[in-house]
């Protein structure tokens, strides 16, 4: 189901709680600088959020369906999988997302319906949800932004813990944490953040935790709720790293093949 956030002070962080049934799950390179992470569904790797070496990121939540937002085609109709790749490209920039999206409808891919945070440096974040439109977290004179799985169009008008919906309890958790946090916030805030909104049972239990530094080019990322172990990854080098808690170091390159969860589990032993 997912909880994701960004944070806007001298630096930005952006964090996300990838909760998904238990499947096939990795992370690989596309294009020149994209590192997406990937789950698997009847034999086929699908998106489920990335972030590039521009700094910008932009993932896939799911979310209750609205005609309006439904997949069909015409002229101004672009799908959330092409907004995706055009973001991640770095075809679009942020800087140019709002003026972009005034311009067009926004639809989900058939069979889908989710809703999307786009974050990178220099204050840049909305909220793109089909068949709702835009949220700004500057609408709100706020520095920072929390997606969970009900939409924010709904809630512009309320306070955060006047919010129902699939994962409204996440949301006020992640809400009051960054309230009382953003003047100092840290990687390992943000990673205490995650920890705090986790989930260990149900249908969607966490299966990958991240905080990415759009300044620095770095991602930190957890797996499967196991906070005591972090990796890195460096968009310069393209490599993963053991950052925290291992018993030895190991890295590896990664490619556009990928490398799984299970993989990357294995040197937690």
């Amino acid at each position: 189901m997912c909880t994701s956030f960004a944070v806007h002070r001298d630096r930005t962080f952006i964090g996300m709680n990838f909760d998904i049934s238990d499947r096939p799950i990795k992370l690989a390179l596309r294009g020149e600088d994209q590192l997406l992470v990937l789950q698997g569904e009847n034999g086929n790797d699908y998106p489920a959020f990335g972030m590039n070496g521009r700094g910008t990121f932009m993932n896939l939540q799911m979310v209750d369906p609205k005609k309006e937002g439904l997949y069909r085609r015409g002229k101004n109709c672009v799908h959330m999988m092409r907004l995706f790749e055009d973001v991640l490209s770095g075809r679009l920039e942020p800087t140019a997302l709002q003026s972009y999206l005034d311009g067009k409808t926004i639809t989900n891919v058939p069979g889908y319906s989710v809703h999307s945070l786009i974050a990178g440096k220099g204050r840049h974040s909305v909220v793109v949800e089909p068949g709702r439109g835009s949220v700004e977290p500057d609408e709100a004179g706020r520095d920072f932004v929390v997606l969970t799985n009900f939409s924010l169009s709904n809630r512009k008008d309320r306070t955060f813990t006047d919010v129902q919906g699939a994962g409204s309890d996440r949301y006020t958790k992640a809400y009051e944490s960054l309230s009382a946090h953003k003047e100092s916030f840290t990687t390992e805030r943000g990673f205490a953040l995650l920890q705090e909104t986790v989930q260990r049972e149900g249908e969607y239990p966490t299966q990958l935790s991240l905080v990415f530094i759009p300044e620095e080019g770095t991602v930190y990322f957890a797996l499967r709720a196991d906070f005591t172990k972090i990796y890195s990854f460096s968009f310069e080098t393209n490599q993963i790293r053991t950052a925290k808690g291992f018993a030895s170091p190991k890295q590896l390159a990664l490619t556009k093949k990928g490398v799984s969860v299970s993989e990357l589990q294995s040197w937690m032993a």
